[in-house]
């Protein structure tokens, strides 16, 4: 009778814990050096807090050009490392629920400078891929000595193919003051878009080539999708593409050391009732002094009625500058060469100005304290935290998510994470929301040209 008992009361204990309690949201860590010698080895760990999680999974490290990396401790995956990626596959998780992978990394002489880590942890959840995005960790690679700094991590997404943004059109970018030592100069961008007949019926090949100067690090070039059109990746130069929510992305975490990149895509209409494509959402975003900077393209046809053989926009931007004077383009519907004029032969006079970046969207940054399987009422986590604000709770990926603060800035957000840590609620972090969208806090940054802060 006795042992009944005993039976039952653990199983309640396990219900009831599991109630209140829920599921440990998934998540990554990474300890890397705030510097480090060139040709130098240096130790940098990632822990993977995965919870319940079994089965495959894999935890991927991109490293700017120069860097590699090689396998200290996997806890049992295949380790591989090609093309600035290095790689874990567990064909089955470690069964700890927390454990941590090791690497060593050096750095040649072209990787000198200020450069980002990144790591995403990538799983299987209810027979959906998930995963989990580590905050880039920033490092410095010189003579400068080595002290670790801790990169956490962002709220776990359904996977979606990783893209680059931007469509480039020659604009002018947006400049944010900073008083950083290390940026990267100003750079004279040029950005051009080639449009030519694709080999299929209704297809385009949109070539996009940007002269980017001495800029490095992350940058993404991105194009709204025309209604009734779809996109098709073909040159990358290096960066990653992807088309999810009507928008086509190039990103490179390290941009290529050449001065000139050039990216394209097939542009396919797949509604015959659909009119002419109209290409006006072209960008390319790059970072400066750790400040966010976008250049905007100009409008472009695409279409049988608007696009020759051959169409050619080419305007230089100068960075950074007030908006440039106007430029005609001749578009020919024959075989002869195109033919681009500018409207005056006397040199374009530009006014060098400063200007703060314009913030995009409605973002805001919250502070998220728990993610649950099981239903769960946000009174449970005011009293076991002592927490007075107000709970927003959603419910996305199978999770009750609970947020508290709304936050137009990220420092201010990661101040009250700490507070909220305070309260003994350590698996708190920070997350984004663009309007009822959720976004990483890497995309929140960009858009509100915005620093991160360790």
């Amino acid at each position: 009778m006795i042992k009944p008992l005993i039976i039952l009361f653990n199983t309640v204990s396990v219900f009831l814990f599991s109630f209140f309690f829920g599921d440990t949201p998934v998540s990554v860590t990474g300890s890397f050096p705030k510097s480090a010698k060139i040709a130098t080895e240096f130790v940098s760990e990632i822990k993977i807090n995965k919870g319940t999680v079994g089965g495959f999974a894999k935890l991927q490290l991109e490293v700017p050009q120069g860097f590699t990396v090689k396998e200290l401790e996997s806890k049992g995956g295949n380790f591989s490392f090609a093309t600035n990626i290095a790689k874990i596959i567990w064909t089955s998780t470690p069964s700890d629920a927390e454990f941590t992978v090791k690497f060593t990394i050096s750095a040649d002489a072209s990787a000198a400078g200020q450069k980002v880590i990144t790591s995403k942890f990538s799983y299987v959840n209810n027979n959906n891929k998930e995963v989990v995005e580590m905050t880039p960790a920033e490092m410095m690679i010189g003579d400068a000595p080595a002290e670790t700094s801790v990169a956490t991590t962002t709220q776990p997404e359904t996977v979606t193919p990783t893209t680059t943004e931007t469509i480039p059109v020659s604009g002018t970018p947006t400049v944010s003051a900073s008083s950083d030592n290390n940026a990267e100069p100003n750079s004279n961008i040029v950005c051009s878009r080639v449009i030519t007949n694709g080999s299929a019926a209704n297809s385009h090949n949109i070539e996009v080539r940007i002269k980017k100067g001495e800029i490095k690090g992350f940058a993404k070039f991105q194009e709204m999708l025309p209604a009734g059109y779809t996109a098709k990746g073909d040159k990358t130069n290096g960066s990653s593409f992807s088309v999810s929510d009507g928008k086509l992305k190039f990103v490179w975490v390290s941009l290529p050391s050449e001065n000139e990149l050039v990216v394209s895509y097939i542009l396919e209409k797949t509604d015959a009732s659909a009119p002419d494509a109209k290409l006006d959402n072209g960008e390319f975003s790059y970072l400066e002094n750790d400040q966010s900077k976008k250049i905007k393209l100009p409008i472009d046809m695409v279409g049988t009625s608007a696009v020759a053989d051959v169409v050619k926009t080419e305007t230089p931007v100068q960075t950074p500058t007030v908006a440039a004077e106007p430029t005609s383009t001749t578009q020919v519907t024959s075989n002869e060469p195109v033919k681009t004029e500018t409207t005056s032969t006397e040199p374009v006079k530009t006014e060098t100005k400063e200007v703060v970046a314009k913030k995009e969207g409605n973002v805001v940054y919250n502070v998220q304290i728990g993610a649950f399987r099981n239903a769960i009422q946000s009174d449970v986590l005011s009293k076991k935290f002592n927490i007075t604000e107000t709970i927003k709770s959603e419910m996305a990926e199978g999770f009750s998510k609970f947020m508290v603060g709304n936050f137009n800035e990220y420092k201010q957000a990661r101040s009250h994470r700490e507070d909220i840590k305070q309260k003994g609620c350590n698996s708190a972090f920070v997350v984004a929301y663009n309007g009822s969208k959720r976004i990483t806090v890497q995309e929140a940054l960009m858009i509100t040209s915005q620093k991160w802060f360790k």
